[in-house]
């Protein structure tokens, strides 16, 4: 049984497995793009850190996501006692405005004395309406490092992928073995 490395590849061409490894590679590269997570450096410039801090704002403040949560609640037609607070609570606050510990507190003492069972589903609302617009945050967030990723230059991602994996399919063809009898 002899081994034959070299010489069954003197009459072939490595050039199509090397557009093929450069190919498979280029798209390898282009996915990587995405898939690899924002370096320091992005998340350092003064456009990425402003935009995460609004968003990161926008949580703690009356924001259209918190509009969205009230809505609803005042889209239904019978609303309990603690849901009328929440919503009043909100009243008169305009898109930017933080809520005050006043407003909370004066929405906790007036529900005390309407309704002192109601205090926890008062609770429940407010933790509620602050998870809604942290839920929303996290997406944007998310979608902003998706944009920040959208514009890395794609032709190193592409070209690094294409020429490793040219470099590999040429490896693996010229390492290739046939063995006969």
């Amino acid at each position: 049984m002899t081994v034959e490395a070299v010489n069954n590849y003197n009459n072939k061409t490595c050039l199509v497995p090397m557009l093929k490894g450069a190919a498979a590679g280029a798209a390898i590269g282009w996915a990587l793009k995405y898939a690899y997570p924002l370096n320091e450096d992005e998340k350092t410039t003064k456009e990425y850190l402003h935009v995460q801090n609004e968003i990161k704002k926008s949580r703690e403040t009356f924001s259209p996501w918190t509009r969205s949560y009230i809505d609803e609640i005042k889209a239904k037609k019978i609303k309990s006692a603690a849901e009328d607070v929440f919503v009043k609570t909100y009243d008169g606050l305009e898109q930017g405005d933080k809520i005050g510990n006043k407003r909370l507190l004066d929405a906790f003492r007036k529900m005390m004395k309407e309704d002192p069972d109601g205090v926890p589903e008062l609770k429940r609302l407010f933790h509620d309406a602050r998870y809604q617009a942290e839920k929303i945050a996290k997406k944007a967030i998310s979608s902003y490092n998706l944009a920040t990723k959208h514009f890395r230059p794609t032709e190193f991602f592409v070209t690094t992928g294409a020429v490793t994996g040219a470099a590999v399919a040429l490896l693996h063809d010229v390492l290739k073995t046939d063995v006969k009898n």
